[in-house]
């Protein structure tokens, strides 16, 4: 749960950057928890159209999930799909790290993969397309075999993720059996059942086979994703047909490029880690300090 303070530091956020409306949503989001389209409507106070555009922003800024759930209807009707919307609280407070993430890349990477870097800490989300088209409108650009190396290194660095399904669907969980039930206490506790914010967000997140890998992203025009193509439209339609209200916040039904946004979790963890060395530096040595370093880089792959 968000303290106030939180909540109104979330807003001050969002409307530094992106103005009133967007931070208007994003405070009632944090406010109230996970809503539909037509509450988020009716608890603003703002028309359809703004709503739309400023979840649509604050989607692309990684500030929003969106998933779907089937909602329950009255007996002998058709089940009816709904999509509801969550903040991402922390997404939104680390614009206030974005200097430091930056100072990382810079000091690790180079120049060059800064500048993809600053691109997605300013857009939210790029294809790599994107990304090459960018880098070709500034000063003193780099070709696109360059680029492409850069962003491979952010990519090996996991400063850089593959972006989290858009809008993915929970299915209704599953009961418990009676062997379940009568489970030991301990088990109970240690299965304790996620929210469904926390399942949204889990089935959101690609595999981490494909997280970080960019090869997918420039094989275009095969069979195997036009078969790809045809079953994601299909299923976007059939979704559109039982929930026309959110379609609004759709795509159009054509195949996306692949979309990339600055992994967070890697540069938390490197700052906890950083701060956690110059604390056994300080108190016992830099003899110490090496040590737990080392430890800390053996173990990170273990790291919740």
């Amino acid at each position: 749960m968000v303290s106030l303070y939180g909540i109104k530091l979330a807003a001050y956020l969002i409307s530094s950057s992106y103005g009133d409306f967007c931070s208007k949503v994003c405070e009632c989001l944090l406010s109230r928890g996970t809503l539909t389209l037509a509450q988020i409507i009716r608890f603003t106070e703002l028309s359809r159209e703004n709503v739309i555009n400023c979840l649509r922003v604050l989607i692309h800024q990684n500030c929003v999930q969106a998933f779907s759930i089937q909602q329950e209807v009255a007996f002998g009707e058709a089940p009816k799909i709904v999509t509801q919307y969550m903040a991402l609280f922390d997404n939104t407070i680390h614009k206030m790290r974005f200097p430091k993430f930056m100072q990382i890349v810079s000091e690790e990477l180079g120049k060059d993969c800064l500048g993809i870097f600053e691109g997605l800490l300013q857009h939210g989300r790029l294809s790599l397309n994107q990304i090459i088209d960018r880098n070709m409108q500034t000063p003193n650009n780099s070709d696109v075999h360059a680029v492409r190396e850069s962003f491979s290194r952010l990519l090996n660095a996991r400063f850089v993720e593959r972006c989290p399904a858009p809008e993915p669907f929970l299915a209704p969980p599953e009961e418990e059996t009676p062997a379940k039930k009568r489970g030991t206490k301990s088990a109970k506790i240690a299965e304790a059942p996620k929210t469904i914010e926390q399942r949204a967000l889990a089935t959101a997140s690609p595999m981490e086979s494909i997280r970080f890998l960019m090869e997918i992203d420039t094989l275009r025009g095969t069979s195997e994703e036009k078969g790809m193509e045809s079953h994601d439209i299909a299923t976007l339609e059939e979704k559109w047909k039982q929930d026309f209200s959110d379609a609004e916040l759709s795509s159009s039904g054509k195949k996306k490029e692949i979309l990339w946004r600055v992994n967070f979790e890697e540069f938390v963890r490197r700052l906890r880690h950083k701060a956690c060395i110059e604390y056994v530096r300080i108190r016992l040595s830099d003899q110490a300090g090496i040590v737990l370093s080392a430890i800390l880089e053996l173990t990170k792959s273990s790291e919740d």
